[in-house]
C-alpha cells in the first residue's frame, strides 16, 4: 500500500476527475488523501478518501469571481492577464506551500507519490525536491500540455518571486530553467483517448493518454420533478451548461440562448450563477441551478456549452450533439478536435453571433450524423478502464520493494 496525496485546483472539470481517480487508488489499497476547495469536501469523503481544505467557501468564491474579473478585462486586448495580482489576491502561493504541507505530514519514505494538476500543481514538484518522492502530473486536456512554454513564460517572469519564496520555506533553490523544471514530472498522464489526441496536434510521445474520466457518482441523482413534467411534455429541448465557475458572461447567454429560439427548442438553462444570467429569462427557459447530468443529460437533444473536459464526455457517453462556444484556456483546442470527430459544432469567441450560432444547432439537430458519430464515440469511453490505466501509471513511478 503507498501514501498518494492528490491536489488539484478549479471547477468541478479540474477535480471530480481528481476525486474518481482517488477513489479508484483507495479501491486498490492504497492510503489517498485529496487537497482541494473546500466545496469538495463532500464528494470526497463519499468516494471514501481523505480530503484536506485548501480554502473555504467564501475564498473560492471570490478566487472565481476573481478570476471571471481578470478574464473579462482582457476581452478585446491583447494583453496577458493579471496573474500574479490574482495569485496574490487570493493567497495562491501560501496554496502552494499549504499543499507541499500536506505531503509532508503524510510522507513515507520510499511509500509516497503526490499528484498534481498539470499546470497548477507546482507543490507536487516542490514537495518531489523536498521530500524525495516521485511526482505525476495529470492533464485535463491536450491544450495543457500544448500551452507549456507559454505557461513556462508566464510563470518565469511573472509568478517566479513568489514560487521561489516557497521553495525558500523548504530548503530549495530557486527555479533556473522554468520550461525544464515545469516538464520534470517523473509521469504524465492525460485524460483523454489516443483517438481525442489524434484529432488535434499531437502531445508529447510520453504522456500516458488514458481515456476519459468521469465521476458517475458525483453526476447522479433524482432529476427535479419539474424537469420530469417537462421532458414528458414534448420533443427534447437543448441544454445549455454553463461553467460551473464563474467564467462566462453575457455573450455567451445571448449566443446560446438565440440559437435556441432559432431552433424552435425550448431550453434547460444550468448554472450555479444566476447573478451571471439574462435577466429576465425568456419564457422557452427552464433554469435549475445544478442538475443530474448522468441521468439528464441523454435525454436533450443537443448541448450548448464552453468547452469543458467534463460536459464534452458526458455528451459523448450519452450520444448527444454538441455546440461548443469557446473563449480562452484549452476551450478552442477542444472544440476544433470534437468538430474534426464529427461530433460537434464550434465557435470561438470572437465568432459568438447568433445567427451563426443558430445555423449550427439547426444542422446539429437535424443531421443526424452528429448523434450517429456521439453514440459511436461514446461508446468507446470505459471509465473503469480509463481509472485502472490511470492507477497503474501513477503505481508504475513507486519503488518496487526487494523481493517483489
Amino acid at each position: 500500500m503507498a501514501t498518494v496525496v492528490l491536489t488539484t485546483h478549479g471547477t468541478n472539470g479540474d477535480v471530480l476527475s481528481f476525486v474518481q481517480l482517488g477513489r479508484a487508488l483507495a479501491g486498490r489499497g492504497h492510503d489517498v488523501t485529496i487537497a482541494t476547495h473546500a466545496r469538495y469536501g463532500p464528494t470526497a469523503r463519499a468516494a471514501g478518501i481523505g480530503f484536506v481544505a485548501l480554502d473555504t467557501e467564501q475564498e473560492y468564491v471570490r478566487y472565481l469571481a476573481d478570476a471571471r474579473d481578470m478574464l473579462d478585462a482582457r476581452v478585446g486586448s491583447a494583453s496577458l492577464p493579471d496573474l500574479r495580482g490574482h495569485y496574490e489576491r487570493n493567497d495562491l502561493f501560501g496554496q502552494i506551500r499549504r499543499e507541499v504541507e500536506v505531503v509532508a505530514a503524510r510522507h513515507r519514505p520510499g511509500e509516497t507519490v503526490v499528484v498534481g494538476r498539470h499546470t497548477s500543481g507546482l507543490s507536487a514538484l516542490i514537495a518531489a525536491e523536498a521530500f524525495g518522492v516521485p511526482a505525476v502530473w495529470v492533464a485535463m486536456t491536450p491544450a495543457q500540455h500544448l500551452l507549456l512554454p507559454v505557461q513556462a513564460h508566464v510563470h518565469r517572469t511573472e509568478l517566479a518571486a513568489g514560487v521561489d519564496a516557497v521553495r525558500a520555506d523548504f530548503g530549495l533553490p530557486p527555479v533556473t530553467d522554468w520550461p525544464a523544471w515545469m516538464s520534470g514530472a517523473d509521469r504524465q498522464i492525460g485524460l483523454w483517448p489516443k483517438w481525442f489526441d489524434a484529432a488535434g496536434p499531437p502531445t508529447p510521445a510520453g504522456v500516458d493518454r488514458v481515456g476519459f474520466l468521469l465521476n458517475d457518482a458525483a453526476e447522479s441523482g433524482e432529476p427535479p420533478a419539474v424537469l420530469t413534467d417537462l421532458l414528458a411534455a414534448g420533443e427534447p429541448p437543448v441544454l445549455v451548461a454553463a461553467s460551473s465557475g464563474q467564467m462566462l458572461w453575457e455573450p455567451f447567454y445571448a449566443a446560446a440562448l438565440a440559437a435556441c429560439r432559432r431552433a424552435g427548442r425550448r431550453v434547460v438553462l444550468v448554472s450555479p450563477h444566476p447573478e451571471s444570467l439574462p435577466d429576465p429569462l425568456p419564457p422557452e427557459v427552464t433554469w435549475f441551478p445544478r442538475l443530474p447530468y448522468r441521468e439528464v443529460v441523454p435525454h436533450m437533444a443537443a448541448v450548448i456549452h464552453h468547452g469543458g473536459i467534463g460536459t464534452l464526455g458526458r455528451c459523448l457517453v450519452s450520444g448527444v450533439p454538441q455546440l461548443v462556444l469557446s473563449h480562452s484556456f484549452d476551450q478552442p483546442d477542444t472544440g476544433a478536435r470534437l468538430q474534426r470527430l464529427g461530433v460537434a459544432r464550434w465557435l470561438p469567441s470572437t465568432r459568438w453571433d447568433p445567427d451563426l450560432a443558430g445555423e449550427l444547432l439547426v444542422e446539429l439537430l437535424t443531421e443526424p450524423r452528429y448523434a450517429e458519430r456521439s453514440r459511436r464515440f461514446g461508446a468507446a469511453v470505459d471509465i473503469a478502464a480509463t481509472a485502472a490505466a490511470a492507477c497503474a501509471s501513477i503505481e508504475s513511478v513507486l519503488p518496487v520493494p526487494a523481493g517483489r
